[in-house]
């Protein structure tokens, strides 16, 4: 460092000593004269004194070598950032002075690498950091941090991938939250963390149990239809169409594994058993609205309340299915760039998806649509 600035061990201390205590000296002039004895009268020669102004205590009033000191104390993004403030800083912190206070370019290659270049956060292990591609113009300090490179919408961060970072480590990307899994996988399931594993779990218990809802709705709705209005060729035909395509949905359902896909034939089932259940509904409908001033049976407005439901529950999976085709991404949800007002449109087609079919996120790539 002395070699640096041009000063030997004892003038470089003894800068530093006069350095510093200029900053807390308040140095004043001599000390007025007494005031003249009598009135009117002033003693030629001599003026009174006023205290001089302090020197201004900030970085700047440091000399050079003292500011070369601090800045080898620093991190590459601090003197980055420092530089940005005034033109001196930035004079003595220019390139050639960077690369000697962090001892070469080798060192200071190995400092870049560690660095994002959007937000120029240090990792020195890096870790959560991108493998930097070679052709970036900026490399060596071409890095990127997960979090810029989510909120860039990078395209080697996909869910069913591996991605390299800069410490050559591979890792997936979590399929339920988007992250990738630098540290903390699912036991069982190393695609995921061990927190969204959970709360995978937890949602599909909920779909089992309103998977036997639907289904228990279903037989129960035709059941009715089939005690009360088997004559009524409007309500019993539909009804039994739809139980005959409840099995056949439930099969699809059933045998989807993790590659192929039938959201195309649920789709289609889906609507078909949506459109019929329209006539019972009208039918039920109208004998309730005909039966002015009569009681309306309970039975009736039982069926009527069931044939509904399922049309409500059909409705939801058909959006479901729709959504599945167009292949969804659920996990835009957890990232910080959407728009705020998009962020329940998100939250509504996550829900319907996984209303539908959870085990989507658990699907390879590519998919199967045979």
């Amino acid at each position: 460092m002395h070699g640096l600035i041009g000063l030997c061990p004892g003038g470089f201390s003894e800068a530093v000593r006069n350095s510093i205590s200029s900053l807390t000296r308040r140095d004043y002039d001599a000390p007025a004269t007494s005031a003249p004895s009598q009135p009117g009268k002033a003693l030629k020669g001599t003026w009174p004194s006023t205290p001089s102004q302090p020197r201004p205590r900030h970085l700047l009033a440091l000399p050079p070598e003292i500011i070369l000191m601090i800045l080898q104390q620093l991190d590459f993004a601090s003197i980055a950032r420092l530089r940005l403030t005034c033109k001196t800083l930035r004079g003595l912190a220019s390139p050639h002075q960077i690369r000697i206070l962090f001892g070469g370019p080798a060192q200071l290659r190995m400092q870049l690498l560690g660095h994002c270049k959007t937000c120029l956060v240090h990792d020195p292990f890096r870790s959560r950091l991108l493998q930097p591609p070679l052709a970036d113009p900026g490399y060596p300090l071409a890095s990127q941090c997960l979090d810029c490179a989510l909120q860039a919408r990078d395209p080697r961060i996909s869910v069913g991938k591996k991605i390299v970072l800069a410490n050559f480590d591979t890792v997936w990307v979590c399929r339920w939250c988007g992250y990738p899994i630098v540290e903390g996988a699912a036991f069982g399931f190393e695609q995921m963390h061990r927190f969204c594993y959970k709360r995978y779990n937890d949602v599909l218990l909920c779909f089992f149990v309103l998977g036997w809802l639907q289904l228990g709705l279903g037989i129960v709705a035709a059941a009715l239809a089939w005690r009360y209005y088997r004559d009524a060729m409007l309500v019993f035909a539909p009804t039994l169409t739809n139980f005959i395509l409840l099995w056949i949905c439930l099969m699809f359902l059933i045998s989807r594994g993790r590659r192929l896909r039938t959201y195309h034939w649920t789709l289609a089932i889906e609507l078909i058993i949506l459109a019929l259940w329209i006539p019972p509904v009208y039918h039920v409908a109208t004998d309730i609205a005909n039966a002015s001033g009569a009681t309306v049976l309970k039975s009736t407005r039982a069926t009527l309340a069931m044939f509904i439901l399922n049309m409500l529950f059909r409705l939801l999976n058909f959006f479901g299915n729709l959504l599945l085709i167009f292949r969804l991404d659920i996990t835009k949800r957890h990232r910080s760039s959407i728009p705020k007002w998009r962020l329940p449109l998100h939250y509504l087609a996550t829900a319907l998806v996984m209303w539908t079919y959870p085990q989507a996120v658990e699907q390879k790539y590519p998919p199967d649509y045979s």
